[in-house]
């Protein structure tokens, strides 16, 4: 993309909006930052300069249907997003990894296994590090592997990773996609723009992903957490196994449940990447997982309490319900959505024996318990109080597991699920001196 000279306008003065900015005026463009927010620093708010801009690159936060968005559209002013941008200013080979659970985990995980094994490898995009402030950094003997939301993919038009991950397409974003087809089809951009000499690595087990597969021009490589795929990776006899060839024993991992779709295409992606056996599954073991997925808060008493704060959506809550192994009291709920909790309590695995609701959607979640019949539910206020009442109902049935995975976005009353999961392990350590 050429950009000397170009008038540019970046729309969003968050992280990723300050890198796109500086990463613009680095390549010759003239760049302003505009931001409709009055608390907004170093932006303006006058809409005046969309009309003199060539270019305009949205944050990923912001909503491309926005009505003068769309006549800059019309106007052939070309709109793109923060990570196209940081994309085509990249030199570095490129690996995207997407999916509405897992995202985090699995792009941490292909980094830490492919810097183990001494490979240039950088961790960026949703991961909280902006592609955008370091994509003219690298050269091309590095890699730039990077966590791709809906968000960011939405409106690519040009983006071509060289090996796209595809971990699982489940309901989700639906107030900002409009529907779950839309949002299928902003996933959808991680692979159709590739060749035939990339890569395109998917769960075989996912039907919306499946029914992607017509579409993709790339190498495929599938995995499965349920079944032998040939050229993939999948489970078998208790070991992680790649096209025939045992890798490590499940036994060796942290992971539980669905985390194994993250460690199947990991395994996956550093295969093809060159990566010994031995080094992925030294990688794989040696892993911390991200902060605030089912991470062990503390003890109260002689209670576990987990902290599963990045659970933003249903289908992540049941794959760290799925994750325990023994009885466990869960507590649920925060912004109100467009989730479907009755799907929740359909897939509620039986280990779950109690739940603790507490947000602005507690009374929708009361009702769909209800509805499908589940006894064992209490509202509280607030978090704090959905811990004392999850601690006592642990206590009352001899239960030592209590899970904080909320099935909800954080917005009622936190700007992100980190400052939501600090708040509760300060809950957690608040309670344990009160023991």
């Amino acid at each position: 993309m050429r950009l000397i000279g170009k008038n540019a306008v970046v729309y969003g003065a968050g992280k990723s909006g300050l890198a796109a900015y500086e990463l613009l005026r680095e390549k010759g463009a003239k760049a302003v930052i505009y931001d409709d927010s009055p608390a907004a620093q170093h932006a303006t708010s006058s809409k005046g300069v969309i009309s003199s801009a060539d270019i305009i690159v949205l944050s990923p936060g912001v909503d491309r249907r926005k009505d003068f968005l769309l006549d800059a559209m019309l106007e052939n002013k070309t709109v793109i997003g923060e990570l196209e941008l940081a994309s085509q200013c990249c030199v570095a080979e490129q690996i995207a990894i997407t999916g509405t659970n897992g995202k985090t985990t699995t792009t941490m995980l292909i980094d830490s296994i492919l810097r183990r094994a001494g490979k240039p490898s950088h961790a960026v995009g949703n991961i909280g590090i902006p592609f955008s402030s370091i994509a003219d950094k690298l050269d091309a003997t590095e890699i730039a592997v990077i966590e791709a939301s809906s968000f960011q993919l939405e409106g690519c038009s040009k983006f071509s990773p060289d090996t796209a991950v595809l971990l699982n397409i489940r309901p989700d974003h639906i107030d900002r996609h409009g529907s779950f087809e839309k949002y299928i089809e902003a996933k959808s951009n991680v692979f159709l723009r590739q060749s035939e000499q990339d890569t395109v690595v998917y769960n075989a087990d996912d039907d919306a992903i499946v029914g992607l597969i017509p579409k993709m021009i790339a190498q495929k490589v599938p995995f499965s957490t349920k079944r032998p795929v040939k050229g993939g990776a999948y489970i078998s006899s208790g070991f992680i196994c790649f096209d025939g060839d045992p890798v490590l024993s499940l036994e060796e991992t942290d992971m539980r449940g669905a985390e194994f779709e993250n460690v199947l295409a990991a395994v996956c992606v550093c295969i093809k990447q060159g990566v010994s056996v031995y080094n992925i599954a030294a990688g794989i073991i040696e892993f911390e997982r991200p902060k605030y997925r089912r991470q062990l808060s503390g003890y109260i008493g002689d209670i576990a309490v987990y902290n599963d704060s990045k659970a933003t959506n249903i289908s992540a809550c049941l794959s760290a319900c799925e994750s325990l192994e023994d009885d466990g009291v869960l507590i649920l709920g925060g912004a109100k959505r467009a989730e479907d909790f009755g799907e929740l309590f359909e897939k509620l695995p039986e280990r779950i024996k109690g739940i603790a609701v507490c947000g602005e959607n507690a009374e929708d979640i009361v009702n769909c318990a209800r509805a499908a019949q589940y006894e064992n539910i209490i509202e509280y206020g607030d978090i704090k109080a959905s811990l004392s009442g999850a601690i006592e109902l642990a206590k009352a049935h001899g239960i030592k597991t209590v899970l904080f995975s909320p099935a909800s976005k954080s917005y009622d009353k936190f700007e992100s699920y980190e400052q939501r999961g600090r708040y509760f392990d300060a809950c957690v350590a608040a309670l344990q001196k009160e023991v």
